[in-house]
């Protein structure tokens, strides 16, 4: 058996407490100004869900700008906003946002699930070198482990429950 399904049998973990989070871009065309389109490069992480499928964590998006125009006079935002120079995922963002959003996010789901206050709640993550060792991935009883290499995002939501 699979090193990760052992892990989902061993620890006794039901669909509602395992996850998967992948990366995609996002490069859509927007209008500008006299001179035609350009392409846009805003970043989205995407696809935080349990197995179940039915709890999805707020997106983080990355962009260039830490206070892009566009925000000036918003209270709200629907999503996990960050900001780097190239508008994509780094360690320290990833790291951010898992000790930050996903792990409370994950706990109240949980918690609205009926599961046990601290119970255990496992991140897949595919192999992405923004994301950080799995050592740091650990917050209570909140942790995470690698896909194998390679292992292309049409199957990953497949692989993760046994």
């Amino acid at each position: 058996i699979d090193e990760r399904a052992q892990v989902i049998t061993d620890e006794n973990l039901t669909p509602e407490q395992v996850y998967n989070a992948d990366e995609t871009s996002h490069f859509g065309i927007i209008a500008a100004a006299p001179t035609g389109l350009k392409n846009s490069k805003d970043r989205i992480t995407a696809g935080i869900a349990n197995a179940t499928d039915i709890h999805k964590c707020k997106l983080a998006v990355i962009g260039k700008s830490l206070c892009p125009c566009c925000f000036q006079g918003v209270n709200f935002l629907p999503v996990h906003y960050y900001a780097n120079k190239k508008a994509w995922i780094t360690r320290d963002i990833f790291s951010d946002w898992f000790h930050k959003h996903f792990v409370l996010a994950a706990y109240a789901h949980c918690r609205e699930a009926g599961l046990p206050v601290n119970c255990k709640i496992l991140l897949f993550l595919d192999n992405c070198s923004a994301h950080p060792p799995a050592e740091i991935l650990i917050k209570n009883n909140v942790y995470a482990m690698y896909f194998f290499p390679n292992v292309i995002s049409l199957i990953q939501p497949v692989t993760i429950y046994p």
